[in-house]
């Protein structure tokens, strides 16, 4: 059918490539290359999250080891589903509070960091942040925040 419009001339005009498209298109990897990528990011996160615990009682340092262990998984996860989609999957009706609070998180935390924050306002980020991580975690389980919710508020009215 196609071709016989094509010979009357009656062409659909051609749509004009969006942003994810051409982000898309830059951002295309061979499977082995996903997997090589997630796995670099995600053992490279690993690594930075638990050597931040060996600084638990400098929280600047914690706080920046955590912090970079925590963006590193996020782009693990971007190299298995593509940068397109991670960004669909946080823009989600159902979790794009979810997504918005803990990547400000993460950035207020590094501001801190880098800025010189009191110990205490960096502690709080910290603590921010890991709920926040959490709570983003528990949004991509079927009912995963309403048990979250359900355990917080178990252990809160005790």
């Amino acid at each position: 059918m196609d071709s016989i419009k094509s010979l009357l001339g009656n062409k659909e005009p051609e749509k004009e490539p969006s942003m994810w498209d051409d982000l898309n298109n830059q951002c295309s990897l061979t499977f082995t290359q996903r997997v090589i990528g997630f796995a670099v990011c995600a053992a490279l996160g690993l690594l930075f999250a638990f050597l931040s615990f060996m600084f638990l009682l400098s929280p600047t340092t914690f706080a920046l080891l955590f912090t970079l262990g925590d963006v590193l998984m996020v782009g693990a996860t971007g190299f298995i589903v593509g940068p397109v989609k991670q960004i669909k999957n946080m823009a989600e009706p159902h979790r794009i509070i979810c997504a918005i609070v803990f990547v400000a998180s993460m950035i207020l935390t590094l501001i801190a960091v880098f800025l010189g924050w009191f110990f205490i306002v960096i502690i709080f980020l910290i603590l921010f942040q890991v709920a926040a991580l959490l709570y983003y975690t528990f949004s991509y389980i079927p009912y995963g925040r309403q048990c979250l919710r359900g355990m917080c508020s178990s252990v809160v009215s005790v």
